[in-house]
């Protein structure tokens, strides 16, 4: 009995040694990847496709664009009030101006409008993008499709930096 207690003793003394030898060494060994996690987050482009410098760089990230939170509420019984929620886009600019449009469209019932901002070059900021509540006709199907869209422009080239599609309810 003596020599199994010992036994337990001696592998519980080489776990709490090894633990404790180890434990200052474990943030310097890092087994995966060093890929940047927050690539999947944002959408960043380069303005010189030819050889990308530092002076020509574009960076845009949809910070909010609630789409899911566009909807439709009537207001008489042959119109609807399209309320468009904010958007916001954080830039950073290179060495030219960039402009940045929020669009909102909704094809079934006539319905596209945008808001865009100018960028100053060198600039690093959030960008709020704001689009009126809208005036929209009635329609007879019990669903229609919005489109929401932000673009980047600069020196002549738009990059899109995102576009979903939502589903609106039409209230009767």
């Amino acid at each position: 009995m003596e020599r199994e207690h010992q036994c337990v003793v001696v592998t519980a003394l080489c776990i709490l040694l090894v633990t404790l030898a180890a434990g200052p060494l474990v943030p310097a060994i890092n087994a995966t990847d060093s890929a940047d996690e927050s690539v999947e987050l944002y959408t960043s482009f380069a303005g010189n496709e030819e050889g990308v410098s530092v002076d020509r760089q574009l960076f845009v990230s949809p910070t909010q664009v609630p789409a899911q939170n566009i909807s439709l509420e009537q207001t008489n019984t042959n119109s609807h009030r399209l309320e468009i929620p904010d958007a916001l886009v954080y830039v950073e600019t290179g060495s030219e101006p960039v402009a940045v449009t929020y669009r909102v469209s909704v094809p079934e019932l006539d319905y596209s409008e945008n808001a865009t901002s100018s960028i100053s070059p060198g600039t690093e900021r959030s960008v709020p993008l704001s689009i009126p509540d809208g005036s929209v006709g009635d329609t007879e199907n019990s669903s229609v499709e919005a489109t929401v869209t932000v673009t980047a422009e600069s020196d002549n080239m738009a990059f899109p930096v995102i576009e979903e599609t939502v589903a609106l309810e039409v209230p009767e």
